[in-house]
């Protein structure tokens, strides 16, 4: 008998987002704390950055239900002179989480950087997620740990 929340065996497919994954993407952007903030358009934003040369959202699915996505952003770097991954969003369920899915969704969107010309990928994690910033660091990611922002 399965735990709750578990999945079991079943495979994991990693596909790029439709625009009707929007309620179960919106519902993953929900849990990573930031309220509905994100949530609203997500429909559209996927119709728009899905799989372009710059952008690309990816879920994972396994028995047909959208368990997790992670979504990329392409930047080139004027002073380095080389372009990068950023990758602006990973969230796997939290039911399922400890399975791998977050690795497969990782390995998935590195490729995906990697297709675009990207030498680097980079991401940030909110201070108080622990768990994520260990998942990041078995993943080969280094910290650095001073990032500002400004409202604008």
């Amino acid at each position: 008998r399965r735990a709750p929340g578990k999945l079991g065996r079943m495979p994991t497919v990693i596909r790029t987002a439709r625009p009707s994954d929007a309620d179960p993407v919106a519902d993953l952007i929900a849990q990573l704390g930031n309220s509905s903030e994100g949530t609203d358009g997500v429909g559209p934003r996927i119709a728009q950055m899905a799989d372009t040369p710059s952008d690309t959202v990816l879920v994972a699915e396994v028995d047909g239900r959208v368990v997790g996505m992670v979504s990329l952003h392409v930047t080139p770097y004027f002073n380095r002179g080389t372009t990068r991954g950023r990758v602006t969003a990973l969230v796997v369920d939290e039911a399922v989480r400890g399975q791998g899915i977050g690795r497969q969704l990782l390995a998935a969107v590195e490729d995906a950087a990697r297709a675009r010309g990207c030498v680097e990928a980079e991401l940030t994690s909110a201070a108080h997620r622990l768990d994520a910033h260990r998942f990041y660091l078995n993943a080969g990611y280094k910290g650095h740990p001073h990032r500002f922002r400004k409202l604008l």
